[in-house]
């Protein structure tokens, strides 16, 4: 298949009723891994997708959103199906922490064990190093939060926004690169999540979620360091217990 054509020579498996967004994310990014689809190919368009994999399409949507924020695949609007990408970067470091997760070379476990030590040295360092921008585009973004309880997109969304304003706040380069790359990782299964909880059960986490992250912002805007990473290790904990 020439690079940019539409319709790549490949098929797809129908999608169990059951989390399918991330069976569909699975499904093309295991495509690309294995060099099945190339950088510069272009996926099936939307519409082609849904009979594919049988789905609707904010499923298929939701899938293509996911593989687009861990590297994998860009879209436009307008386009005729969106495209792979070329590996590199902080994207490429994204990818091999999936495959990783995926072959079970490394675990779910060790992953979040990691980010709660990494996420509490982020805050450790906002708290000296924050300015007061950024503490108003914090402030924005829980306003949006506790606007968007019943938005999920929004909502989940916003999740590792705020958690990368922290990391910008700490004023660490590595910092900043490694919570994108765990952040996308993350939102990935928490959406996945998010399909099988009811209305009621989304909108109480979102809550407690909101609450937490006021705890956090508050920390470091008082500057105080040990309130800060004992709210972080709290909102961690929880979240990864709501994920389970």
């Amino acid at each position: 298949m020439a690079k940019g054509d539409a319709g790549p020579s490949v098929t797809f498996q129908p999608a169990a009723t059951k989390r399918a967004s991330e069976i569909i994310y699975e499904q093309v990014r295991e495509m690309i891994v294995k060099g099945k689809l190339k950088p510069g190919d272009r996926l099936p368009n939307e519409r082609a997708m849904m009979e594919m994999f049988q789905r609707s399409r904010p499923t298929v949507r939701e899938a293509l959103r996911m593989l687009e924020r861990s590297g994998y695949i860009r879209t436009s609007a307008g386009s005729n199906g969106a495209v792979v990408t070329e590996p590199g970067g902080n994207n490429n470091m994204q990818m091999t922490m999936q495959d990783a997760l995926q072959v079970g070379n490394i675990s779910l476990a060790d992953m979040r064990e990691y980010r709660i030590i990494s996420e509490e040295a982020a805050v450790t360092w906002a708290c000296e190093r924050r300015t007061q921008e950024d503490l108003d585009k914090l402030r924005a973004v829980l306003d949006r939060m506790a606007a968007s309880i019943d938005d999920v997109d929004t909502y989940v969304g916003l999740d590792p926004e705020f958690h990368g304003l922290l990391a910008a706040a700490a004023k660490n380069s590595v910092s900043i690169m490694m919570n994108q790359t765990l952040s996308s990782i993350n939102e990935s299964f928490m959406r996945a999540k998010m399909e099988s909880m009811t209305p009621a059960a989304r909108k109480k986490m979102f809550k407690k979620v909101y609450k937490m992250h006021e705890e956090i912002y508050a920390a470091v805007a008082a500057q105080d360091a040990p309130r800060a990473r004992a709210a972080m290790e709290e909102h961690l904990i929880a979240f990864e217990n709501d994920l389970k």
